[in-house]
């Protein structure tokens, strides 16, 4: 028992180095040494429900993981990507911690992270993010009868954080002291379940504003067995979002978190090209919109969202195939690493790339395991193009011009998807 409590300092004090209190000055790093780069993931262990973390890197390097909970790391493992430059990593062999966060110390700046949870009915995936904002903004939430609704706050920073939540829904704001001053202790993370303080609601968007600290925000929808974890994230003005085909019941959703009005324009990309101003309208402060995208078209597509004032468009399938939500990109980049992205047991997986640009693009396409081969496809301009995936750790995808890029599996009644992360190569 000395041995392994020994072993849990050792691996606290580790956390600690790796992600110092943000309310502490420290000196900057020393002359030739950079600071790590890390990512923080969501896990759920438990109640059927298990997880696994894909790390993309391209280069064979070490990932120094560590689970928090109640101010403790409550499981570590160090591993490698390999030659691969990748690895999966399933909690439950680490250890059973139910919902907790997980920090990773990653090989390289332009490494990446992403969640995959599985249920006997259900799949999620989301990309771990690698830093935490002040403000982040998350809509998509519902509390109506077979819907519950939850967030997760996560801090893996030795000192204790503080956030607010400005909640709207149908009704218009809501008013509960607990969403005032959430206090999330250090090396923790702590869930709100929206169903108990709101129930019945259709339409929920929440605003967090750290008062204290730095935490990350993931959200959680449950319906009827099936599950979805999506990203609270800075709001912008600007996004794109390529939809995948064959997929029934795609909504998008758009809110805002100015408690004034904003006006938006949905630019569609279909089979015929770009055409701007499909659909204009305003959201009322803090309101929330919703398109059909089924009744636009049933092919592959895509959308941009431009607006003049800051919001966060939210994608999600919702049918007897499965649930899945994830948030649009509000950034091009000519290189895309897609954590988790890979074809399902007994199912499929595809990727789906937008080309937003001017220019026609030359795509290279790399699944991330032992044994893998490079495809190259051209995107014209203005267009998207889908195309199956194979089984692995995820993917990489580099072109000669900004793209975006996202994916999306299925198997048996169970859907995941999720956005692509742009890698900064500067």
């Amino acid at each position: 028992m000395r041995y392994a409590a020994l072993l849990l300092v050792l691996a606290l004090a580790a956390l600690g180095a790796v992600v110092p209190d943000p309310n502490v000055p420290s000196p900057g790093p020393a002359v030739g040494s950079e600071s790590p780069a890390v990512a923080v993931c969501t896990v759920q262990e438990g109640s059927g429900r298990s997880t696994t973390i894909a790390v993309l890197s391209t280069a064979n390097g070490q990932v120094d993981l560590a689970l928090f909970s109640g101010g403790l790391a409550v499981g570590t493992l160090q591993t490698s990507t390999g030659a691969s430059g990748s690895t999966l990593i399933p909690v439950g062999d680490i250890a059973a911690v139910g919902t907790v966060g997980a920090l990773l110390e990653l090989p390289n700046p332009t490494s990446t992270a992403g969640v995959l949870v599985g249920g006997a009915t259900s799949f999620s995936a989301e990309a771990c993010p690698a830093a935490a904002s002040q403000e982040t903004f998350l809509p998509g939430g519902s509390t109506v009868a077979g819907e519950n609704f939850a967030m997760q706050f996560m801090n893996p920073f030795a000192g204790e954080a503080i956030v607010s939540l400005r909640v709207v829904s149908e009704a218009g704001l809501e008013s509960n002291e607990r969403f005032d001053s959430l206090v999330v202790p250090p090396r923790s993370s702590r869930s709100v379940d929206f169903n108990e303080l709101l129930p019945g609601r259709e339409r929920l968007s929440i605003s967090v504003s750290t008062e204290l600290g730095r935490v990350l925000a993931v959200g959680q929808l449950d319906v009827e067995g099936e599950s979805s974890v999506w990203n609270a994230v800075t709001a912008s003005d600007d996004w794109f979002l390529p939809i995948p085909a064959g997929q029934p019941s795609r909504t998008l959703l758009i809110g805002t978190p100015s408690a004034i009005e904003v006006d938006y324009q949905v630019d569609f990309y279909g089979p015929e090209g770009l055409e701007e101003a499909l659909v204009t309208g305003v959201l009322s402060g803090g309101g929330q919109a919703e398109l059909d995208l089924d009744e636009i078209s049933l092919e592959t597509s895509a959308v941009r969202v431009v607006s003049n004032g800051p919001v966060v468009p939210v994608f999600r399938i919702d049918s007897p195939e499965g649930l899945a939500t994830t948030t649009a990109s509000p950034v091009e980049a000519n290189r895309w690493m897609l954590p988790g992205a890979s074809s399902r047991p007994g199912g499929f997986g595809s990727l789906v790339i937008l080309n937003a640009s001017i220019e026609d693009a030359v795509v290279s396409i790399r699944p991330l395991r032992e044994r893998s081969s490079i495809r190259e496809l051209p995107v014209l301009s203005d267009s998207v193009l889908e195309l199956t995936v194979e089984s692995a750790d995820g993917y990489l995808i580099e072109s000669t011009s900004p793209i975006v890029a996202m994916w999306v599996a299925r198997t048996g009644a169970a859907t995941g998807a999720a956005m692509g992360v742009p890698i900064d190569d500067g």
